[in-house]
């Protein structure tokens, strides 16, 4: 084996590693920050919420991935809204990781307690404020697991985002593999780097678990 390859291009590595990180971390903000608006809807008191929240849930999940990147990538101009490939990338993404994390949280939401609601609406507690101090921390032992079982999956499919002409990590090494035909090498250090990328993300789990005191 030669691993020349992987030091020649060492810098190579660092700029799709570091596109695949800003895709991985913005899109598990954005689809995060979007589920909750949208579990709330799930089984919110207006029936057009409700229907518009299933609607959404529904066709997320249902869709491949990659079909929602190549809509947002060449569907959207047909329209007259025009993305780069970055952009685009974390839009796809974005919006099909949102399916999932709705419903990780709507049941988590649903398995708190409805004791704890009505106490709330008896104190006259503001649903936003009896949400975020009350709510949201009791659902956050039922919710981790599932949602960084999730997230783990969503930074493994950011090398979706190489189909859409995204220079990021698997992309790169495709490119790499086809110029030098060093498969071993190139695909070892990948996986290297998706496995520290992938150990972040557990430590993150970890310190969260430990904060809101849940069994190891």
């Amino acid at each position: 084996m030669d691993w020349t390859v992987v030091t020649d291009n060492a810098g190579l590595f660092v700029s799709a590693t570091l596109n695949t990180v800003a895709i991985a971390a913005t899109t598990i903000v954005l689809s995060v920050l979007l589920a909750v608006p949208l579990a709330l809807m799930r089984d919110a008191r207006s029936p057009p919420l409700r229907v518009a929240g299933a609607v959404y849930s529904w066709s997320t999940r249902a869709m491949p991935t990659l079909s929602l990147l190549f809509l947002a990538y060449y569907g959207l101009p047909q329209l007259g809204i025009y993305l780069d490939p970055l952009p685009a990338a974390i839009a796809g993404l974005t919006i099909s990781a949102a399916g999932y994390n709705m419903e990780y949280i709507r049941a988590a939401l649903k398995a708190v307690p409805a004791g704890q609601y009505e106490a709330c609406r008896a104190l006259g507690i503001p649903f936003g404020l009896a949400l975020r101090r009350l709510i949201l921390p009791q659902a956050m032992r039922i919710l981790l697991p599932p949602l960084s079982s999730n997230l783990t999956l969503l930074l493994k499919g950011s090398a979706l985002a190489s189909l859409v002409a995204v220079n990021e990590l698997t992309g790169q090494a495709m490119a790499l593999i086809s110029d030098t035909y060093r498969p071993i090498e190139i695909l070892t250090v990948v996986g290297l780097v998706y496995l520290a990328l992938n150990g972040v993300l557990v430590g993150v789990q970890k310190a969260v678990e430990r904060h809101y005191r849940l069994p190891a």
